[in-house]
């Protein structure tokens, strides 16, 4: 009788063992379906695409400063050059500086969010040509 009783002890424990692993398994495949579903309707929302969108206009603007700064520090090393050299160098980096410049403006009118256009930025007051414009040295 006692080895009766503690064998059906030990399949009780047994069984309550694998229904707790079952239970506990079926568990965490719910919760992965909710973080899926939860998941599956935040990348559709409008915050999301926004966010999205944002950083891509944020690393474009991010690119434009470095290549600025890299222009600008092209010409740090200036005085081991030639006066040709140095003429050249400084031709190439406002050519540089201007297509950078052109690009930041292109990016300006494209991510334009009811701010004033770059054209109105370089436009002036009132729409008068080359006032309080920041030309680069020549």
């Amino acid at each position: 009788m006692l080895y009766l009783t503690l064998v059906l002890a030990f399949c009780v424990l047994t069984s309550t063992y694998f229904a707790g692993r079952f239970y506990a398994a079926k568990t965490r495949l719910v919760e992965k379906a909710i973080e899926e579903t939860i998941e599956r309707k935040l990348s559709t929302s409008p915050i999301s695409t926004e966010l999205h969108r944002l950083r891509e206009e944020n690393g474009v603007m991010r690119n434009l400063l470095i290549d600025m700064v890299e222009n600008e520090a092209s010409l740090a090393d200036a005085t081991k050059m030639s006066e040709v050299e140095r003429t050249r160098a400084t031709n190439a980096r406002t050519l540089r500086r201007r297509e950078v410049f052109g690009e930041a403006i292109l990016v300006l009118q494209q991510t334009n969010g009811g701010r004033p256009t770059a054209d109105s930025l370089l436009s002036g007051p009132r729409g008068r040509p080359g006032v309080n414009v920041i030309h680069p040295p020549i």
